[in-house]
């Protein structure tokens, strides 16, 4: 499978950023306003926080707001930030919860997104001090990339996945 061009470019993006920000006391606020100065740079346009109804069934019970919303992408396409030690399933239901409430909702001016994308900047480098040689068993990466899409059954489909700048 091919990677996605935009999550190679949103890679690349976050690599740089991390490379400036990564490891140093920054939270997820700060790399989401990173990400949009880097996505105006390349003439990505995007809403940032752009709110909308979360549901039960057909009733809206709050307000959630995905980071971006890139409308011109295509397909268009919503991105989620985190900042942990890589992306989680609770990232993924977060991802999945937008992107089927975005589905029910009839008058949202979102309603053509079914795409989305986890970006995760790794929050601590343990390369930034090491006294002894790493013993780490699993390989980390300063930044990981998911796209996803909501199948027939409303479940979530990973399209790509793309992670850069192994520590």
């Amino acid at each position: 499978m091919a990677t996605n061009k935009l999550v190679k470019l949103l890679a690349n993006l976050s690599l740089e950023i991390f490379d400036h920000l990564g490891a140093m006391n920054f939270d997820e606020k700060d790399f989401q306003l990173a990400l949009g100065y880097e996505l105006e740079k390349v003439g990505i346009e995007y809403l940032r926080e752009t709110h909308i109804e979360l549901y039960y069934k057909d009733v809206p019970l709050k307000l959630g707001a995905p980071d971006f919303f890139l409308s011109s992408e295509r397909p268009p396409t919503i991105i989620e930030v985190k900042l942990g030690a890589g992306l989680a399933n609770a990232n993924r239901q977060q991802l999945r919860m937008y992107l089927l409430s975005i589905k029910r909702n009839p008058k949202s001016v979102l309603k053509k997104v079914n795409h989305g994308i986890l970006i995760n900047f790794l929050k601590e480098d343990p390369t930034t001090y090491e006294e002894v040689a790493s013993t780490r068993k699993k390989d980390l990466f300063k930044v990981e990339v998911e796209r996803f899409t909501i199948d027939g059954n409303d479940k979530l489909q990973r399209l790509d996945t793309l992670k850069v700048g192994k520590v």
